[in-house]
Parts: structure tokens; sequence; C-alpha cells
């Protein structure tokens, strides 16, 4: 089985994509308390300013749009962030359970153990989640 990205972290580059960039400074901004107030804040706006506008059903569906586009975006530049930090621990994982085999072939470790821990490294590309 082939892989065509990097599968020891020395093979990982620091070159990253606009893309990547763009999901680690949604990370930043939304993780902190100003945002949850800003966003409190609209929240609260839109709510006071309903009544003198009656709730009328263009400011509902303009609140509700403005919200579900957001929400839409900022659920793909988390996710990307998200897999790239658990694509970043599994190579680190991987690399740690292949040194620890390697060391343990070395000594008197049953030859079991060794070869249960060599399985173990990319056990992720060859696990199914229906299992």
């Amino acid at each position: 089985m082939t892989d065509d990205h990097p599968t020891a972290p020395v093979d990982v580059t620091e070159e990253r994509t606009w893309f990547d960039q763009a999901a680690d400074t949604t990370s930043h901004i939304v993780a902190r308390p100003q945002f949850f107030l800003v966003s409190l804040a609209i929240v609260v706006l839109w709510g006071v300013f309903g009544p003198p506008l009656d709730y009328s059903h263009g400011w509902v569906d303009a609140f509700g749009v403005v919200v579900a586009m957001i929400t839409f975006l900022m659920v793909a530049l988390l996710q990307n962030g998200g897999w790239r930090a658990d694509k970043a621990t599994q190579r680190k994982l991987n690399a740690i359970a292949a040194a620890l085999a390697e060391l343990m072939a070395k000594s008197d470790v049953d030859e079991e153990h060794v070869r249960q821990l060599s399985a173990a490294v990319g056990l992720e590309k060859r696990e199914s989640s229906t299992r």
C-alpha cells in the first residue's frame, strides 16, 4: 500500500496552503472570548432591533441566511484545522511506535510483541470505520 503523503515527521514541510493558513487563523479567532462577545452582541442587537421592525420576514430571513453562511464556512475551515492536527498526531504516534518496535527488536522482547507493534504503524490507514 503506497501513500503519497509523508509518513515521518521529518518529511513534513513547513509549507502550508492559503486554506491551511485561513483555517489556523479562523481557529485562533473563534477560540477567543472576544469572538464570543462580538457574536453575543450581534444576537442582542438583532433582538433589540427586531421589535421595531416587527420581526419582519425579511429581518428574520436575513439573519438566518448570514448565520448559516458563516457557520458553513467556519465548519469547513475548522474541520481542516482539526484534520491536520489529527494527521500530525498520528504521524507522531507512528514514528514513536516504529522507533519502539525497532528498539524492542534489538532486545529480549517476545517477537510477537514486536510484530504487533510494527503492525500498528500506519494502522489508521487500514482501519475501517464500520467496525
